[in-house]
């Protein structure tokens, strides 16, 4: 009996004790995965990369195992990758996220909140840090340095690490360009161990833009900038964005701010000290580690939106750029091979770099100490942060200089322009109201629907930094000297690109106006009538392109060469015409449901003028040197449904181009690029060699029997030269010194007579970024610089050589046309 009774308890006991291991499986964790077990290789080893799918599965794998770390997709890329951010805090803190992320929002509108709120909000919140890592994919280490530092914050237990994760919220985007990281790692696998290890990519690491994705931070055309903006920033309000880059391998090691001048002028100084104060932080920790090399106050400024947006929405920008490697590949550089200004100790460098070894691994420790410097000195002053980001806010809604506020008239001549920009402002959550009746404001008169961005509000700086018209301050090499050229493009203004007119309001004035949260596209509409002949939309603006696309190889499509009448209507010059066909009301209704176009019925031209239009074969040159302007223009085209080829310069050398495409044109690149391409034994030899004599010969082929070449900005030199146009750019024979436009924009007179022109009034707005200026001996200017300062926003040295020439033109050549 006894014997039985003890093995009864004895079975009770191991019931009891498997139950209680079944109730503890679930809530014990599996150990957090270091990066180097995961991947089989450390951080930052010579020749190794982790690509997207190992980045991804390893921020998943801490997601799963760490209480501390929480992945989220917040959208797809362009290439319908995952795009994600890992939230990184204490498990406390994890608990109470949405509320951290409501007193965010509290703070960054101060008219929600009371002072008192306010106050108890700045004592118990945390400061929200961004990092955002490798938006450039080949600039590679900071998305490698990513796990590291997610691994760290995940696991280890020290003081300080302790103290991030309490008093700091960290958003980390391990990879702002998912889809080029994967190109760039493919291909630098592909040749490790060959002589093309490193080499450079032979196209564009984005699938449209390259480098320029950092140049979309106030137009938002690319899915990562969405994403990044409205997904993460505009949710999380960070104080704190630190944006990783890399730079050349022969100057400062890395680069941190304070920034070179000049500052936008609507960056709050609040934001400016804060940046120079965060800046010199992280060089002291690195300086004090022995990192040599850290630089401050060289070469990058902080002028423009469309690299900063966080300046203008209450946040810092941290930019961090660190000598490069060969990717994965190990460098040497000799001391006398660096640049002279990083020799020697200065106030902005004063422990220089020796030269010798650089490798990636060297780029992951100082990425990944800035980026550490950063988390610390948030979590040790967590309250400053808070309490100048309300601040930051506060004064942007007591705002009380001049200007008031922006009217945009509600009667435009291309009211889709119009919508967008105004959406375009809206993604930075700039407020909008509509006026419910016609008002008054600096003694101009204005009607009813008309849109009122008042620049008392928490992000009025940025609408008035898009707004306003630029003006770059003359900023000298020394005191009498020469004048210092601009770092990057300095105009952004907004109506002048869009084409949308904007008139600045000085003083205050009253009007009823309603919030408007999102701004419609106007609506597509059409007027039917039996005895319509034809039907017509799209003298104004670029919307009726996207339908003319769709038409043109179903219908008999036209374009009005002068004007006519119609009825009680003028169609004006470039008016678009589908004749009428059975099947053509339904198929345009259709189109109105899905294109803010307004068709109306014509039932005579009256003789009138017109061209014939008929589908294109358009070519698009595509060299193996990547250009970016290539990839913009790929991506207009798909925008407005033009359907294309890409030629490369196999297919140039080849000829009979005639036979593939009616239209080909070159995009912005040097002349010697395409001749020439990259050099031989820099690439594998089909990525190498340009379109040579035999393209040119082609090319000149193709013109002279009646094809079109239309080249872009630089490209325009190719056929001056090459096909010896009476044409000549006198830009090219100024010195710098003496004629540069970095990137602004100027007025242009129209030559309203010429196809290209049709729809534009007599003088618009152009970008001039390093572009020729042409004398012509020959051919027909389409837009001409007036005989006085051109320019519009933006900074310039040296108009008067603009004055009277050329922008735009086309130059016969045989049976065929060249448009510069």
């Amino acid at each position: 009996m006894a014997k039985k009774s003890n093995s009864s308890f004895i079975e009770w006991g191991l019931v009891a004790s498997l139950f209680f291991l079944i109730i503890l499986v679930p809530v014990v964790q599996a150990k957090v995965p270091r990066p180097e077990d995961f991947l089989g290789f450390k951080i930052g080893a010579d020749r190794k990369l982790a690509d997207m799918h190992q980045i991804i599965d390893y921020f998943k794998l801490l997601d799963k195992t760490s209480k501390r770390v929480v992945v989220k997709e917040v959208g797809r890329t362009t290439m319908d990758n995952p795009f994600i951010v890992a939230i990184i805090t204490s498990e406390e803190n994890h608990k109470n996220l949405d509320l951290y992320q409501s007193w965010q929002q509290k703070l960054a509108d101060p008219r929600q909140t009371a002072e008192e709120e306010a106050q108890k909000i700045i004592k118990k919140g945390k400061a929200v840090v961004m990092i955002n890592c490798s938006i450039h994919a080949t600039e590679i280490g900071a998305s490698q340095m990513s796990l590291e530092l997610a691994y760290k914050l995940a696991c280890q237990n020290d003081p300080e690490t302790k103290a991030i994760l309490a008093n700091v919220i960290l958003l980390l985007v391990p990879m702002h360009n998912p889809d080029g990281i994967q190109m760039v790692v493919d291909w630098y696998r592909q040749y490790v161990g060959t002589k093309y290890e490193g080499c450079p990519l032979p196209w564009l690491y984005h699938p449209y833009v390259g480098h320029d994705n950092n140049r979309d931070w106030y137009m938002f055309t690319q899915q990562e900038s969405r994403l990044t903006v409205q997904k993460i920033h505009n949710v999380w309000h960070p104080q704190i964005v630190v944006d990783m880059h890399q730079m050349g391998q022969n100057g400062a090691r890395l680069f941190v701010p304070p920034y070179v001048d000049p500052y936008e002028p609507n960056v709050d100084p609040i934001i400016r000290q804060e940046v120079a104060m965060m800046g010199t932080f992280i060089a002291t920790e690195l300086t004090a580690q022995g990192k040599a090399g850290v630089m401050h106050s060289h070469r990058f400024d902080a002028w423009t939106p469309a690299r900063a947006y966080h300046h203008y929405h209450g946040a810092i920008r941290i930019l961090t750029e660190a000598a490069s490697a060969k990717v994965a590949t190990p460098v040497n550089i000799p001391f006398d091979e660096l640049e002279p200004e990083v020799r020697e100790p200065s106030v902005k460098m004063p422990l220089p770099w020796k030269g010798g070894r650089w490798t990636l691994r060297y780029i992951v420790d100082y990425d990944f100490a800035a980026a550490w410097a950063a988390l610390k000195n948030a979590a040790l002053i967590r309250e400053h942060w808070l309490r100048n980001f309300y601040l930051i806010h506060l004064k942007a809604v007591k705002r009380k200089e001049s200007p008031f506020a922006f009217v945009i008239p509600a009667e435009q001549e291309d009211q889709v322009a119009m919508a967008r920009m105004i959406q375009t402002l809206q993604i930075g959550l700039v407020e909008v109201h509509q006026a419910q009746e016609s008002f008054e404001a600096d003694g101009a008169l204005f009607p009813a629907g008309s849109y009122l961005i008042y620049l008392a509000q928490p992000y009025g700086g940025y609408a008035k930094a898009l707004l306003e018209r630029q003006k770059y301050p003359e900023i000298r090499e020394y005191p009498g000297g020469p004048l210092k050229s601009p770092y990057d493009v300095v105009a952004h203004t907004l109506p002048l690109l869009m084409g949308v007119e904007v008139v600045e309001i000085k003083r205050p004035f009253s009007v009823k106006a309603n919030l408007v949260p999102q701004v419609p596209l106007p609506q597509g509409k059409i007027q039917t009538h039996p005895q319509a002949r034809y039907y017509a939309w799209g003298a104004k603006g670029n919307e009726g392109f996207i339908v003319l696309n769709e038409l043109v190889s179903k219908y008999e499509c036209y374009w009005l060469a002068e004007p006519v009448s119609n009825g009680q209507q003028r169609l004006p010059v470039g008016t678009m015409l589908v004749r009428t066909k059975e099947g053509l009301e339904n198929n345009l209704l259709e189109l109105t449901r899905r294109y803010p176009i307004e068709f109306q019925p014509v039932n005579d031209i009256h003789g009138g003028q017109v061209y014939a239009l008929h589908p294109v074969r358009l070519g698009v040159y595509k060299s193996w040197t990547a250009s970016m302007d290539e990839g913009w223009l790929r991506w207009v085209l798909e925008q407005f449904n033009f359907t294309y080829l890409s030629l490369k310069d196999k297919d140039i050398r080849r000829g009979q181009l005639e036979d593939k495409v009616d239209v080909l044109i070159i995009p912005d690149m040097r002349e010697k690029e395409i001749t020439e391409g990259r050099p031989e034994g820099s690439l594998p030899r089909e990525y190498t060699g340009g379109i040579g004599e035999i393209g040119l010969r082609n090319l000149r082929s193709f013109v002279k029997n009646g094809g079109m070449l239309i080249t872009i900005n630089s490209a325009c030199h190719l056929p001056v030269n090459k096909f010896f146009l009476p044409v000549k750019d006198v830009g090219q024979e100024i010195p710098r010194q003496e004629f540069f436009i970095p990137g602004s924009i100027l007025a242009a007179l129209v030559n309203k007579n010429h196809p290209l022109a049709y729809g534009y009034d007599g003088e618009t707005a152009l970008m001039f970024r390093r572009s020729p200026v042409f004398q012509l001996g020959e051919g027909e200017s389409i837009l001409t610089y007036p005989a006085n300062n051109p320019l519009l926003s933006g900074w310039i040295n040296g108009e008067k050589y603009l004055f009277g020439r050329s922008a735009l033109a086309e130059v016969p050549y045989g049976e065929g046309r060249i448009i510069l």
